[in-house]
This record gives structure tokens, C-alpha cells and sequence, in this order.
């Protein structure tokens, strides 16, 4: 049974296909697809090979594994993402999943960082706000005199803690692929799981965080696993 832990690595990543955004390919995906394919995608190794078991998704991902079989389903034809049968050592089956990124090219991919996985931010999103996220990183910009702080040293790209997004609500639902009355319900909630915060009064818009400011609580999470309390539909 997997269980949060304290400590992870705020430099791990994988980077996040702006394509699959822009082509509409993100907006088409299952609720549950959306859910899920962050956090596969997080423990893919440097061959883009992944192998977190159903149990491992459902509990960082806050879903069921009903639903996280379903998100696995919803994922056969997003490009870049499939999945095989092997036979473990223990001679049980399971599932590897083969993932492929895009090559290094300014402006093509964003990074999205483990430890908003790890430290349980992502499994407290409902379906809309994990639909949401990442649209927002993807209208997303840096602009260092909207930051609160003072320093005149621009903040390098994988290492800054936040981002902005001023997009129109309208087209937040539309790359999200939700519905526009559910825009404000995802807003608060992504704000709650500290994924973004309103942004200073200089800016209309939203501070979208690359590294959550504050997570959550490991026996907080690890009691919502034994209890089922963290699944969501």
C-alpha cells in the first residue's frame, strides 16, 4: 500500500508537451484520464518507461482504482502515451507504461515538478481544477516585474516558484475541456490545494505555481488512503 512520506526531490520533473494542449489532445481526455496521466507520467525514467502500480495512481492522484483503470483506458489514443502487460518477478501481471516526451526546444514544453504529486496537492483536485492546471501553466508567463520581489536577478525557468496566467475564463474552460460555470469552483480549489494564488493587485489575473508553497499533511493523506476519504469520481 503506498503511503506519503516525508522528503522528495523538488528537481524532478517531466516535461509537459505544450502540443498536447494546443492540439486540443488535453481537452478531449476522460476526466479520469487527466487525473491520472501526471502522475504516470511523473515516475517515467529517463527511457520513458513507468511502472507505478493502480494502487500507487489512485492514492496520488485521490481517485479509485476503478477510476484510475478508466483513466488508463481514456489514455489509448493520446499521443506520446501507451501502455503493455508484463510478468513481474513475483510472476504477477502488471502494467508498464511507455511514455515519449518532446526534444528539447524553447517555448515546446513546460516542466511539471514531482513534488506538487508528492506532496499530495495533486490528489486533493477535482476532476475540473486537475483539468485546469495545466492549461493555466500552458497560457502561462513570467514577468519579473509582476513578482513580489524586489531582486532585479531574473529568476531562471526551472527553478522559479511561479508563473501568471491572465487568460480569459472562457478559454480556460475551452483548452481544459470543461464546462465555463465550473471555472470558478476549479479556480477555488486549485487555490485551496495551493497551486495558485491571486496575484499581486498590478496583475489581473493568477500566480500559477510551479512548486506548491506548502503541502499537505502525511498523516493527514495517509489517513484519507485507509479511510478511501481522498477518492474522487
Amino acid at each position: 500500500m503506498y503511503q506519503f512520506t516525508e522528503g522528495f526531490n523538488r528537481n524532478q520533473h517531466f516535461w509537459f508537451d505544450k502540443k498536447l494542449i494546443e492540439n486540443m489532445n488535453w481537452a478531449m481526455l476522460p476526466k479520469s484520464s487527466k487525473a491520472i496521466y501526471p502522475v504516470i507520467a511523473s515516475y517515467c525514467n529517463k527511457h520513458g518507461k513507468s511502472f507505478p502500480g493502480e494502487h500507487t495512481i489512485a492514492a496520488l492522484s485521490g481517485r479509485t482504482e476503478k477510476v484510475v483503470r478508466q483513466g488508463i483506458d481514456g489514455l489509448t489514443e493520446f499521443p506520446g502515451f501507451k501502455f503493455e502487460y508484463y510478468t513481474t518477478k513475483r510472476g504477477r501481471r502488471a502494467k508498464r507504461y511507455l511514455l515519449s516526451f518532446p526534444q528539447k526546444e524553447k517555448g515546446r514544453s513546460f516542466p511539471f515538478h514531482k513534488n506538487i504529486i508528492e506532496g499530495g496537492n495533486w490528489s486533493q483536485l477535482k476532476p475540473t481544477a486537475a483539468a485546469l492546471y495545466p492549461v493555466m501553466r500552458y497560457f502561462g508567463y513570467y514577468d519579473q516585474d509582476e513578482t513580489d520581489d524586489d531582486s532585479d536577478v531574473f529568476v531562471s525557468f526551472p527553478n522559479r516558484e511561479c508563473d501568471f496566467c491572465c487568460a480569459e475564463s472562457s478559454i480556460l474552460a475551452k483548452y481544459a475541456g470543461i464546462a465555463r460555470s465550473s471555472i470558478t469552483k476549479a479556480l477555488n480549489n486549485l487555490v485551496e490545494s495551493s497551486l495558485i494564488a491571486e496575484s499581486n493587485p498590478r496583475v489581473n489575473g493568477w500566480k500559477v505555481f510551479l512548486h506548491p508553497p506548502s503541502y499537505f499533511k502525511r498523516d493527514y493523506l495517509n489517513e484519507n488512503i485507509m479511510s478511501g476519504r481522498c477518492a474522487q469520481a
